[in-house]
C-alpha cells in the first residue's frame, strides 16, 4: 500500500525512486528551495518544470511506480477505455512526445479478447500511412505489459469540441469529415474497415488535421466474412454503428461510410440521429428513418442534408460506395481545403485512368459537362453547381472561423457564384490531376530504370 509522502525530502526520495527524472532534473529540483509541505513542495516542481501536474498527483498519493515504461516517461494520462489506458510520454533519450496505448491487464476470455483487438490495431496502424490516420511508430512491452507508441497529436477530438462549444458550422464539419473519408479511403484500399468511427475517435490538431484514432476494432477483408467475431456482442457504438453491424451481420466499408454520416449528423446538429439505450438505438438504426438536418437547423443546406441522408441510408447499396464519393459529394461546402487534398493525394484514386481523364477535362475546361464515369470516384460536377455555396469559400481551418448564421448562406447560390464555386472546383481536381500526374511519371521512371 502507497504511503504519501509527509516532508519535501520524502517527496523528492519518491520522485528519485521513480526514474521519470534525469540525474539533471534532479540535481535541479535539489537546488530548489521547497517549502516543508508537501502539497506545496510539489507544485514549486510543477512550476519549475521539474515533473508534470499528472506525475506531482501520483507521487503525492506515494507512488513512485509504473513511471516508465521502457526508454518512455508517463508525463499524463490522455484516456482510459474498456481495454487499455493512453498515455502522453516522452522519449528520454530523443525527447519526443508520443501517445502510449497501454492494455489494461484482463482474465481469461476477456483477456485474449482484448491481445487480439489489440494486436489487429497494431497490424492495421503499422499498415498504414496517412495524413488523417494517427500513425504507429513501435510495439512493445514492459514487465509483461504490452503497449503501442504511437503518434501524439496535440489538440482535441471532435467529441471535447462538441462538448465544449456545441454543434460546429456546417462548411467546417463537410471539411473535417472530407479528411476523414480521405483517411478510410486509404484503408479501405488496403483492406481495413474501422468500425468504429465516431466523434470520439477522431482528433482535430491545432493546425485543423483530423486524424482517425483507435483502430482496435478493425477488421481487414482477408478475414472471412469481416464478421463481428467477439461473440455474441456487437462490436461498435451504438449511436453511430450501422444497421448490418448492429445485428452483428458480415460488414465491407460501407459501414464505415453509414458511422461517418452519423457523424457528421452529430457534427452538425450537435447529437446524434438516434438516442435513447443500446437496444433502443440498435433498433433505431435498423427501423427508423433518422430527422433531415434541414428540419432541425433550417440554414442547413437542402442539398448537404441529402448528402449526410444518402450516408445514413439502410441498405448499404442505398449509400456512396466509396470514402472517395463521400469526399466528392462534399465539394461544394468544403472550400479549397488543401489539407483534403494532401489525404486524397495518398489513396489510389488518383491512379486511376478514368478519374485521370476526367480532372484532364476538368483542367482543359470543359469540366461543366462532366458525368460519372462508370467505375470511377467522381460526381457528375454539372450536377454540382447547382447547390448552395455560399460557404464553399470559407477557411474551414478553425471552428471560429465558419459562417452558420441565417442569411445569404441559406439563399440560392446566384450564376455568378456558381462560376466561383465551379473555378474552385477546377483548383481542387486540376491539384489532385498534378499529383496523378507527378506519380505517373515517377512510376515511369522507375519502370524505364528497371
Amino acid at each position: 500500500m502507497p504511503t504519501p509522502p509527509t516532508t519535501a525530502a520524502e517527496l523528492l526520495e519518491l520522485l528519485r525512486k521513480s526514474g521519470v527524472a534525469s540525474p539533471q532534473r534532479l540535481a535541479d529540483a535539489s537546488r530548489l528551495s521547497l517549502p516543508a509541505e508537501p502539497q506545496n513542495a510539489a507544485a514549486a516542481l510543477v512550476s519549475g518544470g521539474i515533473i508534470t501536474r499528472f506525475q506531482a498527483q501520483q507521487l503525492l498519493a506515494g507512488r513512485h511506480k509504473g513511471f516508465r515504461l521502457g526508454s518512455y516517461a508517463i508525463l499524463d494520462l490522455l484516456g482510459r477505455g474498456g481495454m487499455g489506458a493512453v498515455y502522453l510520454a516522452e522519449h528520454l533519450t530523443l525527447h519526443r512526445k508520443v501517445a502510449l496505448k497501454v492494455l489494461i491487464p484482463g482474465k481469461n476470455e476477456d483477456q485474449k479478447t482484448a491481445v487480439e483487438a489489440f494486436q489487429r490495431e497494431a497490424r492495421a496502424v503499422a499498415a498504414l500511412d496517412h495524413p488523417n490516420i494517427v500513425r504507429i511508430f513501435d510495439v512493445a512491452s514492459h514487465n509483461d505489459t504490452p503497449f503501442l507508441v504511437m503518434e501524439y497529436v496535440e489538440g482535441d477530438s471532435l467529441q471535447q469540441v462538441l462538448e465544449r462549444s456545441g454543434p460546429i458550422p456546417y462548411a467546417a464539419a463537410a471539411e473535417y469529415i472530407a479528411q476523414v473519408a480521405a483517411g478510410l479511403q486509404h484503408a479501405h484500399e488496403r483492406g481495413f474497415i474501422h468500425r468504429d468511427i465516431k466523434p470520439a475517435n477522431l482528433m482535430r490538431e491545432k493546425h485543423g488535421v483530423v486524424k482517425i484514432l483507435d483502430l482496435g476494432l478493425a477488421h481487414t477483408t482477408a478475414e472471412k466474412g469481416s464478421e463481428n467475431r467477439e461473440g455474441t456482442e456487437v462490436a461498435g457504438t451504438a449511436e453511430y454503428i450501422a444497421p448490418e453491424q448492429g445485428m452483428n451481420l458480415s460488414v465491407d466499408s460501407r459501414a464505415d461510410i453509414y458511422s461517418l454520416g452519423g457523424t457528421l449528423f452529430a457534427l452538425i446538429a450537435g447529437k446524434p440521429p438516434f438516442e435513447g439505450t443500446t437496444t433502443q438505438l440498435l433498433l433505431q438504426h435498423q427501423l427508423k428513418t433518422p430527422p433531415t438536418l434541414t428540419s432541425l437547423n433550417s440554414s442547413v443546406p437542402a442539398e448537404l442534408s441529402a448528402v449526410v441522408a444518402k450516408m445514413l441510408q439502410k441498405k448499404p447499396d442505398d449509400r456512396y460506395q466509396t470514402p472517395a464519393e463521400v469526399v466528392a459529394a462534399l465539394a461544394p461546402w468544403m472550400g479549397n481545403s488543401s489539407r483534403v487534398i494532401a489525404g486524397l493525394s495518398r489513396t489510389n484514386i488518383v491512379q486511376r485512368s478514368t478519374l485521370q481523364a476526367t480532372l484532364a477535362e476538368i483542367a482543359r475546361g470543359s469540366g461543366s459537362s462532366v458525368r460519372r464515369h462508370s467505375g470511377s470516384d467522381v460526381v457528375a460536377l454539372a450536377e454540382l453547381t447547382e447547390v448552395d455555396t455560399s460557404a464553399a469559400g470559407q477557411e474551414t481551418g478553425s471552428v471560429s472561423n465558419a459562417n452558420t448564421a441565417s442569411g445569404p448562406s441559406s439563399r440560392p447560390a446566384r450564376p455568378q457564384k456558381r462560376r466561383r464555386l465551379f473555378t474552385k472546383q477546377r483548383i481542387i481536381y486540376a491539384a489532385i490531376g498534378v499529383v496523378a500526374l507527378v506519380a505517373g511519371v515517377f512510376a515511369g521512371w522507375l519502370a524505364f530504370a528497371r
